[in-house]
């Protein structure tokens, strides 16, 4: 095991054999859900533990465990997590997430864990292998104990969409969800959010006689949550490969062929790629055109994006959109903003309302956006959304609004919420903050399914999600575990809820 000697040892063994074993990119999950419904039951056994597994149609996995001795009064509690995880890979050949296992590895300062060239998938591997473990650890005292593991959440919350509590036995109406990333705060609320598809059929002709034909490849970017890194002014690749186009656009001609950056909704796209043309008389031009605006770009981002890599080449002819169409494709989404679009008035520094030009992409003559809107108010949200149906809709664009969903609201006098910050600020020593946040969880779906419950999300400092240099630190977990076995062992102590 590489992290054989790290502390809890359970936790980190679940996480090792159990989930970097299993790569479960969303809508993947077959294998980890099995390995779950497996491994855990037998490990149970082996143990003298009596665990219960409860699988949903949507493919949500329920384990219920009852109270330990002297615990049976205590008040039910449900860990909730995800299986899924973001597959993203730097290596220029590639990874294969469907069969091979996460390159873990502790890096060299011995602080934190990370893989070699890919996403780790401590998002949120290493949050549901401390819920795990709590409930496997014959040493932890707890009363009534539930741990919810949904599917898919990172292309759509799609299992918590899915949820029936009811129908499932779910009995808590208090949760602790491990999905947040920063040891020293208590999520109490988050962002909605809903994706827009904008897709545009064009006919493509031969443009070879009167044209040169280039690759235009946008690379090495950081990229990041579209939530949580949205407001760190890092740079989207589909804008700039916009951007670069403008430019030319502005003196020339230009005929796209193909643009395809990004690849998941919740995601900053770190590359992007592009074939076009321009006029063979114009080659020349267009050199010193890509050239200055590359040195503007790399410019303004040297602090920011110190890896960014703007490179062209000429490329073989292709068929290609014709000139207006390759226009307004360009217009638009040079057109359509990404990054903040509004900061909460009541909490200072919080993103309110935020869109992420997530995907672009060309199938033979059709061409796609996908835009993925957050906001912390429903109704900004959803205003937000129709303006980018309206700017599809002046440039003949098809659009279509998919369901949103909701965000949480917090909660800042709850009684849960007090007692797990007395917790929290006892083991750990400091005082920790309480903060609502952009990035979206399961939270307000699940809440709006169970009246009454009280909910709170907390994790370990987990940077750069959803990027090849994420990477969790090893402390963080120790100090989690002991919060978390604290909390269930006083949990009596918590007034019972009443829910009317």
């Amino acid at each position: 095991m590489v992290f054989e000697n790290l502390e809890p040892k359970l936790v980190w063994q679940i996480f090792e054999h159990v989930f970097t074993k299993t790569p479960r990119e969303s809508k993947k999950e077959g294998k980890i859900r099995e390995k779950l419904k497996s491994w855990v039951p037998e490990r149970a056994k082996s143990l003298g533990i009596e665990i219960t597994v409860i699988e949903d149609e949507a493919g949500n996995l329920l384990f219920k465990k009852g109270p330990t001795k002297g615990m049976e009064s205590t008040q039910p509690l449900l860990f909730q997590g995800h299986m899924d995880m973001v597959c993203e890979t730097d290596r220029p050949d590639g990874f294969d997430f469907d069969n091979n296992p996460i390159p873990i590895r502790i890096q060299d300062n011995g602080e934190w864990v990370d893989a070699d060239g890919t996403t780790l998938g401590a998002d949120n591997g290493i949050g549901t292998s401390l819920g795990l473990a709590l409930m496997l650890d014959p040493k932890v005292k707890h009363g009534p104990l539930e741990i919810l593991i949904t599917v898919d959440e990172e292309t759509g919350l799609v299992g918590a969409f899915a949820l029936e509590p009811e129908k499932m036995g779910i009995k808590s109406k208090l949760m602790i969800n491990i999905d947040s990333e920063d040891l020293g705060i208590i999520t109490i609320g988050s962002a909605g959010g809903g994706d827009t598809d904008l897709t545009k059929k064009l006919k493509l002709k031969d443009v070879t006689g009167e044209a040169t034909f280039y690759d235009l490849i946008v690379s090495g970017l950081f990229g990041g949550h579209s939530g949580v890194d949205i407001d760190k002014h890092r740079a989207n690749a589909n804008k700039l490969v916009a951007r670069i186009f403008t430019q030319l656009m502005a003196e020339m001609n230009v005929h796209i062929c193909n643009w395809n950056g990004g690849s998941k909704h919740n995601a900053i796209p770190r590359e992007a790629t592009a074939k076009f043309a321009v006029e063979s008389g114009k080659t020349t031009r267009a050199g010193e055109i890509l050239q200055k605006t590359r040195e503007e770009i790399t410019t303004y981002y040297r602090e920011i994006e110190p890896d960014i890599q703007i490179s062209w080449e000429k490329s073989r002819p292709e068929p290609a959109f014709s000139l207006e169409e390759s226009k307004r494709i360009v217009q638009s989404i040079n057109n359509i903003p990404h990054g903040p679009i509004r900061f909460s008035p009541n909490v200072e520094g919080l993103v309110e309302t935020s869109n992420n030009v997530a995907i672009v992409k060309t199938e033979n003559d059709q061409v796609s956006v996908l835009l993925s809107t957050r906001s912390s108010v429903d109704s900004e949200l959803e205003s937000f959304r129709q303006a980018m149906v309206d700017l599809a809709d002046l440039s003949g664009w098809k659009a279509e609004r998919k369901p949103g969903y909701p965000g949480w609201n917090p909660e800042p006098k709850s009684l849960f919420l007090s007692f797990i910050r007395k917790h929290f600020e006892r083991v750990t020593g400091r005082e920790i903050k309480v903060e609502a946040i952009h990035a979206g969880l399961e939270c307000g779906i699940i809440g709006s399914k169970i009246p009454g419950i009280q909910m709170v999300s907390i994790g370990p400092r987990l940077e750069n999600a959803h990027t090849p240099e994420e990477r969790v630190k090893i402390i963080d977990i120790e100090i989690l575990y002991s919060l978390l076995k604290a909390i269930l062992e006083d949990l009596p102590s918590l007034k019972r809820l009443v829910v009317r």
